[in-house]
């Protein structure tokens, strides 16, 4: 009874009212909805994830396009979404680039799974639309704004829109070869988003490169592969002239030994060439997790991370544990598995530090 009595006195003093009204309103109408869920995930504290298959025939989507988001059902297809009070989850936009050589571009971007899912289990919304990827040349590019409506759909038509923050500043984007340059040039149209990861995107092949880096304009996640693929070249931002070290954003650069293709399962890359390492698609999931945490925190998350991007130390209790199997093993496993080796660096606003991962 004491605490009614000290809300119903909290409602009198100015615009308290409105303010437990709105976090009343803020709740899943059926508890049963949170799963029994009593904290907030994070980079730390992970829970499941769930995932729909929409379309534009069924679901009226602009194109089919992947949703994963936090749940707290082991069973992820069209698991029930986790719903929890004073949180909207945070958007993550991820653009494949074009498939491997023999791999279909029909479902190629359900093969990015493993990025989607552990970014869901740490509290994000992860939006992954199928697309054509071709090397994306100005900022009139259509493909921007075919992007921005699979996002302004997530956030405006889908079921659960309640539950997914729509601000900008609540938005990141990754994107992996085209699909990168894409991203970029995202970014560049949209400078209220918050984080950007870019995975073997080949900036060397476009005109504007330094200008597209430059127009980035926000804490930044380079990743390219160093290995005997031809096409590498293309990626380098060290090679020939140093320009990871010219941007003037804060940015990491994750340089790993292996191909461009790494980044998948080698069932779904075909006969492409790969690396010695079979981890760093889970490595760099993890990675570029880690980085998202730092720059666009989950809502009441409490878990830290540090410059270096080692994963936080979390003491958790048994019903987390529940949650958190497997969750970061691919960073964990890495620097002890064979033929594994990845160069990490950083420029924070002048902060500078490096760690290798592997030897």
């Amino acid at each position: 009874m004491a605490g009614l009595g000290g809300l119903a006195a909290l409602a009198m003093l100015p615009g308290c009212r409105e303010a437990i009204e709105a976090a009343a309103d803020s709740c899943p109408e059926d508890p049963a909805e949170s799963g029994g869920v009593t904290w907030n995930p994070d980079i730390g504290r992970p829970v499941f994830w769930g995932v729909q298959d929409l379309t534009a025939a069924t679901h009226g989507t602009p194109r089919d396009v992947r949703v994963y988001y936090p749940s707290y059902d082991g069973a992820t297809a069209n698991a029930p979404m986790l719903k929890l009070c004073l949180t909207k989850w945070p958007v993550v936009l991820f653009l494949h680039g074009q498939p491997p050589q023999g791999v279909s571009n029909t479902g190629y971007h359900a093969r990015w799974e493993r990025f989607a899912a552990v970014l869901a289990r740490c509290g994000y919304v992860v939006v992954v639309p199928s697309h054509t990827a071709v090397l994306s040349q100005g900022a009139d590019d259509p493909a921007i704004a075919a992007a921005g409506a699979d996002l302004t759909w997530v956030r405006t038509q889908w079921e659960h829109r309640r539950w997914v923050d729509a601000r900008a500043e609540s938005t990141a984007v990754v994107g992996h070869s085209y699909g990168g340059v894409l991203g970029s040039r995202v970014m560049a149209a949209n400078p209220g988003f918050a984080a950007f990861a870019s995975l073997g995107a080949p900036y060397a092949e476009l005109n504007d490169r330094q200008a597209v880096l430059t127009a980035i304009g926000r804490p930044t996640f380079f990743a390219w592969a160093d290995g005997d693929g031809l096409g590498l070249v293309f990626e380098d931002l060290d090679r020939p002239t140093k320009v990871w070290d010219g941007l003037p954003q804060a940015r990491y650069a994750a340089v790993y030994q292996g191909e461009h293709f790494d980044y998948l399962r080698a069932a779904d890359t075909g006969s492409v060439l790969r690396g010695p390492c079979p981890l760093v698609g889970g490595a760099m999931a993890d990675l570029v997790a880690l980085f998202l945490s730092t720059h666009l925190p989950v809502p009441l998350g409490r878990a830290r991370v540090g410059d270096d991007l080692k994963p936080p130390q979390v003491d958790l209790t048994p019903e987390q544990e529940r949650f958190a199997g497997a969750h970061l093993q691919g960073v964990a496993q890495f620097p002890a598995a064979p033929g594994c080796r990845l160069d990490l660096r950083w420029n924070l606003d002048g902060r500078t530090g490096s760690r290798r991962l592997g030897t």
